[in-house]
């Protein structure tokens, strides 16, 4: 009802999450991209961290913040044209059809991008390791992975500073950070590749 405060929200957002930096984990997550092939990223994270920290195969449940698009056209739309709507205080509309701009992130009661879920779903089938790391468990479908990963034979860990839904029926659960967790962690399994 209110796109100029929606749009000037995320703008907000997403000026925050081009301040932040790559944690240790985001590095170390690519750093094991880089040693072997098949190595995925599934997050619900809209933050772009797992891109800039250098991995390659992000399958971004929940959206991107950085990127935005058309809802009547599904143009993709740059963030300056947002930013030019808002320092001009009106919605930010497509220059194709007029269409609202919108971020490309996935808002409560909607759907998950189908291509995102099915890509994570065949990532989760391939993989011999299934790391679940600084997840709630609790947020669906995507709290269903690491179950699904076990159930085709996957090694599961998780690592997460507190127990969580999945935490007893893991094969492995690390207390801690990932920051602090994973660079041993990707160290000791790049090693063995």
């Amino acid at each position: 009802d209110n796109p100029e405060l929606v749009q000037g929200w995320y703008r907000h957002r997403r000026q925050v999450v081009e301040d932040a930096e790559p944690n240790a984990g985001h590095r170390a997550l690519a750093d094991l991209e880089a040693h072997g092939p098949g190595v995925a990223v599934v997050t619900q994270n809209v933050d772009d961290l797992h891109h800039r920290a250098g991995s390659s195969t992000v399958i971004e449940l929940h959206g991107n913040i950085t990127h935005n698009y058309c809802m009547d056209c599904e143009r993709a739309a740059a963030p300056d044209t947002v930013d030019a709507a808002i320092q001009e205080g009106t919605p930010a509309r497509c220059p194709e059809c007029g269409g609202l701009i919108r971020p490309d992130v996935v808002w409560f009661g909607e759907m998950l991008p189908p291509d995102a879920m099915e890509r994570a779903d065949a990532a989760t089938h391939r993989a011999d390791v299934f790391l679940s790391v600084g997840t709630s468990a609790v947020v669906y479908p995507a709290a269903r992975l690491p179950v699904a990963a076990q159930e085709q034979d996957a090694y599961v860990a998780e690592i997460n500073p507190d127990t969580t839904g999945v935490t007893d029926d893991v094969d492995e659960s690390i207390r801690g950070p990932a920051g602090e967790v994973l660079p041993d962690l990707i160290d000791a399994v790049a090693e063995r590749v």
